[in-house]
Formats: C-alpha cells, sequence, structure tokens
C-alpha cells in the first residue's frame, strides 16, 4: 500500500512538472522591448583613425557598467586615435586599450567618463544552447545599412576549418568556435552582437564577406570571447601596429575595405537634421581652470534626447547615417591646447531662477553637435531638450520641411564657437580671489559655417 502510494506521488509529481513546464511563463512583449532597449543600449560606433590616414567606423559591445566594451582586434588594429559614438551618450574618448590577443581579434578597450554615463548592458548567455537553424538578433552600425537591428538565422556552428574557405575563415583562430549568419553586413557590423531570443549575447561579429543583402558573417561564439575579457593592463597606442604597410594588407581581409570621408566639395543632395550632444567634464594640468571650464559645464550643459523620426527612435538607425561635428574641427583652426578649451554655445531657449526672484538668460554648451541625414521633404520629429537650467522641456513635436542640402538645427538659436583660454598667474588683477583666470573669444557660426561642420564629417551612404 505505501509503495503504491509512493508511486501514485511520483506519477502525480511528474504530471505537475510537466504541466508546469508546459505553462511556464513566456517572455512577455514588455520583456523583450526590455531586453531590446539593453541589447541597443550596449551597441556604440568606434572611430578609428589609422596611420594610414584612413577613417574606420565599425561596431563595439559595453559589456560592463563600469564602461568595458570588445571589438575585433583588427578594427583599431595601427590606430593613431579611437573614440566610441553613443548615439544617446554621444561621441566618448577611450582612456585606454585594456588587452589586445590579434591571434583571437579581440580587443578590449576601457571609456573614459564611465561615471557619468548610465549604460544599461545586456548579458551574456552560453552560446553552447545554439542550434543551426535558429533565429537570433543581430544588433550592429553597419556602414551602408539603415537598421541597428537584423533578425537572422543561424547557418553554420564550429570551428574554421568546417567553414568555406575565405579570406576571413584563414586568419580565424583555429581553436576558436563561431556562428555563420546570412544578411546585409558589411565592414560596419565587424563589433556587433548575436542575440538570442532574450537579447542576451551569444556572440561578437568579428569578420565575413561583404555581399550586400547576402553578405555571410561570422560570430565567435559567447563561451570562447566571454574568457578573453578580463584585462586589467595598459596597451600602448604603438603596440597596435601590425606590419601592414596600408588598411588592404590585413584591415580589409576581414569585412573589406572601410568607407572613407566624402570629399568637401561632394554633391549633398540629402539634408540634416542637427542636434546638441552630451557634454563631459575635463581636467587640464592647471586645477583652477579645470575647476572654471567644469563649473561652466555644470552651469551650461543641454542635450537633446529621446530624439524620434517618422515614428522611428533615433538608436534604431545606424550611426553610420549621423555626423558628428567636433568644435574643434572649425574653419578658423581654433584647437584644444594644455591652456585653451573650445567648444560650442547657442543662446538659451529657457531661463534659470537665481537669487531673489530674478530670472536671467543662459546660455547652453556642447563640445558635440550631431546631424542626422534625410531625404528631403516632409518629416515628423518628437525630443525633448535636457539642461543644468531645467529637468526636461517636455516632449515636443514638430514637423518639418526640408530642401535639399538643408541643415536645420533642433531649438538652437544664435550658435557660436567659443574658446576658453587660461590665462598666467602673473598678469595684473588675474589670479586666485582676484578673478577667474581665462578669457573667451565667441565667433558666430552662420550658414556657411554650419555647412562646413557637416560637410567636414560626411560619409558615403551606398556602397
Amino acid at each position: 500500500m505505501i509503495r503504491r502510494r509512493l508511486h501514485l506521488f511520483r506519477v502525480l509529481a511528474a504530471t505537475t512538472a510537466l504541466g508546469a513546464a508546459l505553462v511556464a511563463p513566456q517572455p512577455t512583449p514588455a520583456a523583450g522591448r526590455l531586453g531590446r532597449d539593453k541589447a541597443m543600449d550596449s551597441i556604440v560606433q568606434v572611430i578609428v583613425h589609422t596611420r594610414f590616414g584612413t577613417v574606420r567606423r565599425c561596431s563595439g559591445y559595453v559589456f560592463s557598467t563600469n564602461g568595458k566594451l570588445v571589438t575585433p582586434y583588427h578594427v583599431i588594429s595601427d590606430a593613431t586615435s579611437i573614440s566610441v559614438f553613443h548615439v544617446d551618450h554621444g561621441l566618448l574618448d577611450v582612456k585606454a586599450v585594456r588587452r589586445i590577443d590579434p591571434r583571437a581579434d579581440i580587443a578590449v578597450l576601457d571609456l573614459a567618463h564611465a561615471t557619468e554615463v548610465p549604460f544599461d548592458n545586456t548579458r551574456m548567455a552560453d552560446s553552447r544552447t545554439l542550434n543551426i537553424g535558429d533565429s537570433v538578433h543581430v544588433l550592429h552600425q553597419p556602414a551602408f545599412s539603415d537598421d541597428v537591428q537584423e533578425n537572422a538565422t543561424i547557418t553554420g556552428i564550429g570551428y574554421p576549418r568546417q567553414f568555406s574557405e575565405s579570406p576571413f575563415t584563414t586568419r580565424c583562430a583555429s581553436e576558436m568556435q563561431y556562428l555563420q549568419f546570412s544578411g546585409p553586413y558589411d565592414v560596419g557590423s565587424a563589433g556587433g552582437i548575436v542575440c538570442n531570443d532574450s537579447y542576451e549575447v551569444v556572440g561578437i561579429i568579428v569578420g565575413g564577406s561583404a555581399d550586400g543583402e547576402n553578405a555571410t558573417a561570422y560570430a565567435m561564439s559567447s563561451n570562447y570571447f566571454a574568457q578573453l575579457l578580463n584585462a586589467t593592463n595598459e596597451v600602448k597606442m604603438s603596440e597596435l601596429r601590425t606590419s601592414a604597410t596600408s588598411d588592404a594588407e590585413y584591415f580589409d581581409q576581414f569585412f573589406g575595405p572601410s568607407p572613407q570621408p566624402l570629399q568637401f566639395a561632394a554633391a549633398m543632395p540629402e539634408s540634416y537634421i542637427a542636434w546638441f550632444a552630451p557634454i563631459r567634464h575635463v581636467d587640464y594640468a592647471d586645477a583652477e581652470f579645470t575647476d572654471e571650464v567644469n563649473d561652466k559645464i555644470d552651469k551650461n550643459w543641454f542635450y537633446t534626447a529621446g530624439l524620434t523620426i517618422d515614428g522611428r527612435a533615433i538608436r534604431e538607425w545606424s550611426a553610420s547615417r549621423m555626423v558628428v561635428w567636433a568644435a574643434t574641427i572649425n574653419p578658423w583652426g581654433v584647437m584644444d591646447s594644455a591652456d585653451q578649451y573650445v567648444h560650442f554655445d547657442a543662446d538659451s531657449l529657457f531661463t534659470k531662477r537665481i537669487y531673489k526672484n530674478r530670472d536671467t538668460e543662459e546660455r547652453i554648451m556642447t563640445r558635440y553637435i550631431v546631424a542626422f541625414s534625410l531625404k528631403p521633404g516632409a518629416h515628423a520629429l518628437q525630443y525633448e531638450n535636457r539642461g543644468a537650467n531645467f529637468k526636461s522641456s517636455g516632449v515636443k513635436r514638430e514637423r518639418v520641411s526640408l530642401s535639399a542640402a538643408q541643415i536645420k538645427p533642433l531649438d538652437i538659436k544664435g550658435l557660436s564657437l567659443v574658446s576658453m583660454k587660461l590665462l598666467p598667474n602673473a598678469l595684473p588683477g588675474v589670479g586666485e580671489g582676484e578673478s577667474v583666470r581665462y578669457e573667451l573669444e565667441r565667433r558666430p557660426i552662420l550658414e556657411k559655417e554650419l555647412n562646413f561642420g557637416i560637410r567636414s564629417g560626411r560619409f558615403p551612404l551606398e556602397p
């Protein structure tokens, strides 16, 4: 009798477990959107200037909340400078290269100002759960496609020797496992991520064969590249140098050549909307000057956020459609130096209440203006402005009609280029307790100068 009851209990338990498994909660649409948002927040565009005079714009995956990211080594090889663009956080400097593994084609970078940037990263998952035929989400910053996200199907899982021979597979580390899939991938996709249905990372794109809509891409499985991410060393820029004498001898072998900036005088049939990007604190050798600049930033920072264009969030568009205009690229050749800080400022459309019920008009400032290319015609915009002088402007909706080559700034009037020049203590009336130790020089930016800035950062939008 006891055995019969025990058997019955086991059957009921098994039936209950099976029923629970069958009715187990599935990811909700809201959970899917949250996972997608995290994945999109983790993807950046890595911008590399090389010793060959070329510019590369590829992808990177920010895998930690303290600003560490991974990208293929070939992306940063032979670099003279590396920066990172995030559509929500603006242009960020790379503080250090923490690890390079040319054989595995992996590099780990450390972003500056990580504490000021609220990255909400998607996590990694076990790539061994994948099978051929599984559907995956691919997030990247392609050079010639508009979309950050693509849906793909895994067509192969294995080691390089198990795939068709190509310039890429012959360079792969033979002991690493890769995922194979096809779609509209190109040189900008390198460093993008492959995610499962929960938007957890199961691979990082390292190369492929660019062929329009039917490109074959390869991603290193997460179980292999995850073990390469722990790094605390600092790699010197000189250590990124290869034996190549051009991009064609090394970089191009992984996914083809990277598109280069357009000539300044090239036709500009597209139009643009432009806005202020977030600004970060600075650190100069002179502590007093550092405090003065950062105080100015704290009182006047301003940027546009939550932008959607024709009902589509800006983060869903590839960063390759955007121009990032740095204040140090200007018609007057005004540059940063050890005693000079260059930035943009403009008239504020908002007021700040200070002291005793006295309203005062404030300037707004940034280091970078972002511009987004659009076809001429009518477009619907939605966005909000955030600044030191107010928490938020609230959601703003606007319909614009753009003509060819037109550049429309969003809520920016009286745009200027400003240089803050440190003055030496020796000057009469200058010094601690006397007055601020810098002077301002403001140069108005009119339509001609705005056109200069956007033209200086344009890349081809088609192969």
